[in-house]
């Protein structure tokens, strides 16, 4: 199996995650909501799952990029 097939296999899983993540974003954030202490709001949760979407993305910005100068 070749890298760029590697990879495109990893962004697929990445994306049916990310998708089913957003389909279930509303049931996971009142989840948390009813689940964690009152001063982690809505916004708080939000900021959450943007940071680790964000994080993911770069991560696998900054893997591309070093397969590419080696």
């Amino acid at each position: 199996m070749s890298r760029g097939f590697a990879v495109f296999i990893f962004w697929l899983i990445g994306f049916g995650i990310g998708f089913v993540g957003y389909l279930l974003l509303p049931g996971i954030a009142e989840w948390f909501a009813t689940s964690t202490p009152k001063f982690v709001n809505q916004a708080v949760i939000g900021a959450l799952i943007a940071g680790m979407i964000g994080s993911a993305v770069t991560t696998f910005t900054v893997v591309m990029w070093a397969n590419r100068t080696s």
